[in-house]
């Protein structure tokens, strides 16, 4: 049965109206519950509609899987498996939160795989979350921050720009939710939980059971009696802190600086990925490999060959690259990272706004 969900409180949370249509894109299954747990209790009080958009299982998911199935070795069956229970889990949840049977859509992605696709312009990725975008046409939608540390979201919120940037769909209202890395800050959008909201968005997160061996208290950290987003942009401006400070011109001669102060260790084993606006509505992909050499090789992601090269110049506690992404081009987004993440998959830092150029 049911739990009837108790009407909220809120401070500088906007209301939600009846007629509003919400749509959170969830990376993981879990990040329904601990991110927008509150918010998705909120939404279905004032009757709103809400989509839950689940962009992978889970399935990379080695050590809770370990743990609870007493199994070293984790074949291509196994983890899909394991991805078929945290996928029953998140519905679980969202039907703890009150959301209708059919609300949510599991995507089935590859865990730890978003970046992979989006960098490579994979048609299937780009198609499911337009698809569900220009179908519910949303008033509200919820993704991950950009600057969160964790591969998978910072994708999946630059994969959803993307897709607002080509639909011929009103942007909605943004707001972004951290989860790994990204500190509140002042400006923050605050929605208070009353004790009774903050017993079912727990419970929300209980249902997540496969978690709960190994990370039972830092999920139940979230039960807070505040969820906080951030309103967003589809062009947001650079990070003024990040490592990574990068300027496009119209032509698509790109200049990157990485301040080594900031990023805090060496660049071998890092890639460094562009994302940027083609001045004919495509979408241009590059990736550097080795970013400590000069010239490097730029890379057109999308094609998978060398396209050109890049300058890269050591300027004291500065490395300077400098290139053209063969096309003109507006601003995009700029990411340092390891190519394929290990035992700790989490980015250093996320993704960076690029800026225009002064003509």
């Amino acid at each position: 049965m049911r739990r009837a969900t108790p009407t909220l409180r809120v401070s500088n949370f906007p209301r939600f109206e009846r007629s509003d249509r919400v749509l959170v894109v969830a990376p993981h299954p879990d990040d329904e519950a601990i991110a927008t747990g509150g918010m998705l209790q909120a939404a279905h009080a004032a009757g709103a509609q809400c989509r839950v958009l689940v962009a992978t299982d889970g399935d990379n998911n080695p050590w809770p899987q370990r743990w609870i199935e007493k199994r070293w070795r984790i074949d291509a069956a196994d983890r899909a498996r394991w991805g078929a229970r945290r996928r029953a889990e998140a519905l679980a949840a969202l039907q703890v939160l009150g959301a209708d049977a059919g609300s949510a859509r599991c995507l089935g992605f590859p865990d730890l795989g978003l970046t992979p696709l989006l960098m490579t312009g994979d048609v299937r990725f780009d198609h499911a979350l337009a698809q569900q975008f220009d179908e519910l046409r949303p008033s509200h939608l919820f993704v991950p921050a950009l600057h969160d540390r964790h591969p998978d979201h910072s994708a999946l919120h630059v994969a959803m720009c993307v897709v607002m940037a080509r639909s011929g769909v009103a942007i909605p209202q943004i707001f972004t939710f951290g989860v790994h890395g990204e500190a509140a800050a002042s400006d923050d959008v605050v929605l208070s939980l009353s004790d009774a909201q903050r017993a079912v968005k727990r419970d929300a997160i209980m249902q997540h059971a496969t978690q709960m061996r190994l990370s039972r208290r830092r999920f139940l950290a979230y039960a807070t009696q505040q969820e906080r987003f951030r309103r967003a942009h589809v062009a947001e401006d650079p990070q003024t802190d990040h490592p990574l400070q990068a300027r496009i011109d119209a032509h698509g001669a790109t200049e990157i600086r990485i301040d080594h102060a900031r990023w805090g260790k060496e660049l071998r084993g890092h890639s460094l990925f562009v994302i940027a606006h083609a001045a004919d509505g495509g979408i241009l992909r590059r990736r550097i490999d080795a970013v400590d050499r000069n010239p490097a090789v730029l890379i057109d992601t999308v094609a998978g060959r060398a396209c050109g090269n890049a300058g890269v110049e050591r300027i004291e506690a500065c490395t300077k690259l400098t290139f053209s992404l063969g096309a003109r081009a507006n601003a995009g987004w700029v990411k340092l990272a390891t190519p394929l993440p290990g035992l700790f998959v989490l980015d250093r830092v996320g993704w960076q706004t690029v800026g225009l150029a002064a003509s």
